[in-house]
């Protein structure tokens, strides 16, 4: 376990509180956000808070890292236009299935196909198979799970594009569990004698579920959403001081590694691989190398914060949450350290907090021991 008393530290100035930003007995999983599974997404509670404090309706709200969506998902609903960026293609798929505008009839197409789904796992049912070609897929999947992968994505390739997209994101959800990967968290075989039409059952019920989810919030008014395929480090598709508030949690050094848990779905979803895998930033096959220093991870993160000054309007907030570290045997207090960035870049420290996890609902990298994280708020 991390020794707090000396990873955390105090800002001569500025509070440092424990309890504002737990949320510990609220709902994290209300409608869409419960769509598909993310290791180490933030609460939406905590973005909400944020958008609703420092930024006003009309505003954009940038995401940079912004994985499951959840930032950009509550700017939509609270009239923030919203942008999201990851170099992760599940990532963008399922920020844009959270923040499209769907129609009535999007609703009566999927409960359309969510009738015809059962019939699927009849052998016997006529249908075309889209499968994608990839190395060692067979140790990953069992023969059977692949053509009920394979049936069950031709079909959604027929879907109207919105449809086609939330489909396509919950059929992303169920990859993992119908492959020999052993959770979401260890990417290790584990074998197992799979049923054919399991697949076709499970996806059948997550798109029961996300119709339900989906049918809280169409009728809802939502500000727009666009959602990049990049790298934080350099995002020339957003203009200069066109961001009013920046919310994110970036990527937590040495913690998981996004591009090898999520490879499987990538490859069914004709994400790139080799993008999602150069791209990132603080991975854990990086950082748990013998003697690995953290320093290449902050100059990753100062390129991050130095593109964010950029597209940030003047008097705009940064609001990030983010855990310390352990690197080579050695705590990092990365959290420090990202304010120490900000200052060399003239961007001021407001406030900051420290948020207690609760460690038994903690979805990543339990051997990280991460019990706490810090929330931090600047302004440019």
């Amino acid at each position: 376990m991390i020794n707090r008393t000396a990873i955390y530290s105090n800002i001569d100035g500025v509070r440092n509180t424990c309890d504002d930003w737990d949320f510990h007995d609220e709902e994290t999983q209300a409608h869409l956000h419960g769509l598909h599974p993310y290791p180490a997404r933030f609460i939406p509670q905590i973005p909400r808070k944020a958008i609703l404090t420092w930024s006003k309706p009309g505003d954009t709200i940038l995401d940079p890292f912004c994985g499951g969506g959840t930032t950009l998902l509550e700017g939509i609903l609270l009239q923030r236009n919203a942008i999201g960026v990851d170099n992760n293609a599940v990532a963008c798929l399922i920020s844009r299935a959270k923040t499209l505008d769907y129609s009535v009839q999007d609703v009566a197409e999927l409960e359309q196909f969510a009738s015809f789904v059962p019939s699927l796992a009849d052998p016997n049912t006529p249908s075309g198979i889209s499968i994608p070609q990839y190395k060692n897929m067979e140790y990953w999947f069992a023969a059977e799970a692949i053509t009920d992968l394979g049936r069950l994505r031709w079909h959604i390739e027929q879907l109207s594009e919105r449809c086609r997209i939330l489909s396509l994101t919950v059929f992303s959800s169920i990859i993992v569990r119908v492959s020999y990967q052993d959770s979401d968290t260890r990417y290790s075989r584990q074998y197992y004698d799979y049923i054919q039409g399991t697949a076709i059952r499970l996806f059948e019920n997550k798109l029961l579920d996300a119709i339900r989810r989906l049918k809280e919030i169409v009728w809802k008014p939502k500000a727009k959403c666009s959602v990049i395929q990049g790298d934080s480090r350099c995002i020339p598709e957003i203009p200069d001081e066109s961001v009013d508030m920046i919310v994110t949690s970036p990527p937590y050094l040495n913690a998981y590694d996004y591009h090898k848990y999520h490879r499987h779905r990538l490859y069914w979803i004709n994400g790139d691989v080799p993008f999602a895998r150069d791209k990132e930033i603080g991975k854990h096959d990086t950082f748990t190398r013998r003697g690995a220093k953290p320093e290449p991870y902050f100059e990753d993160m100062k390129d991050c914060f130095t593109e964010w000054k950029r597209v940030l309007r003047p008097g705009g907030y940064i609001l990030i949450v983010i855990g310390d570290a352990i690197v080579s045997g050695q705590p990092v207090a990365v959290a420090d350290r990202f304010i120490e960035l900000f200052a060399e870049l003239n961007i001021s420290l407001v406030d900051r907090w420290t948020r207690t996890l609760q460690t038994s609902r903690k979805s990543f990298n339990q051997a990280a021991r991460i019990d706490q994280e810090h929330v931090l708020l600047f302004q440019k």
